[in-house]
Parts: structure tokens; C-alpha cells; sequence
């Protein structure tokens, strides 16, 4: 048994979706909104990184500076550099024995 439709009769029977104006109107603001929705997170993420990313920098530079005045610290208080320093700045000598003294404290009263 073969059926036979007839391609006229089945769209003919349908019922055109229609819907009004201001519906469709409606419709396009919502779509527009979301749409501009999404772009404007978009955009706010890709700034953000772009800061994340510019503190990070910042944050490997002055990681690098502590290190630099770390080191520059360190040879600064070396005490051969202090000796040095004493000697050509301040005119300090090394002082000799008899120039030493010794302070006891008592520890009660």
C-alpha cells in the first residue's frame, strides 16, 4: 500500500506562524542586550588580564630589585668593606690594646 501526499494539500493545511511587530521588536532588543552583555564581559576580562598580567611584571621587577639591594647590602656590610670604609671615610685606625677596656656588670643589687 503506498500512500501518496500530495505536497500542495500538506503545506497548504499549516498554519503560518505569525507573530506581531512588537513581539519581533522585543524579541531583537533581548538579543541585542545579551549579545552586548557578553561583549562587554568579554572586553572586561581581556582587561583584566592584561593587568593581571602588567602586575605580575611589576611584581618580577621589584622581586629582581630586592635581590639586587639584597646583594648590594650584603657586600656593603662585609667586615673587610667596613674596615675599609672606616679607614678612607672617617679617618678611624684600628685601636690598640691599651686603649681597650673591659666593663663588668654586676647581675643583682
Amino acid at each position: 500500500m503506498a500512500v501518496y501526499l500530495d505536497y500542495q494539500s500538506v503545506y497548504s493545511r499549516r498554519k503560518p506562524w505569525v507573530c506581531s511587530i512588537r513581539t519581533q521588536i522585543l524579541a531583537a532588543a533581548v538579543l541585542l542586550a545579551v549579545l552586548g552583555f557578553r561583549v562587554w564581559i568579554k572586553v572586561e576580562s581581556t582587561q583584566l588580564g592584561y593587568q593581571l598580567a602588567e602586575q605580575r611584571q611589576m611584581a618580577i621587577d621589584l622581586d629582581m630589585q630586592r635581590r639586587e639591594l639584597e646583594l648590594h647590602l650584603s657586600v656593603l656590610t662585609r667586615p673587610d668593606n667596613l674596615r675599609q670604609m672606616a679607614v678612607e671615610r672617617l679617618g678611624l685606625k684600628p685601636f690598640s690594646s691599651n686603649q681597650v677596656r673591659r666593663v663588668f656588670v654586676s647581675q643583682g643589687l
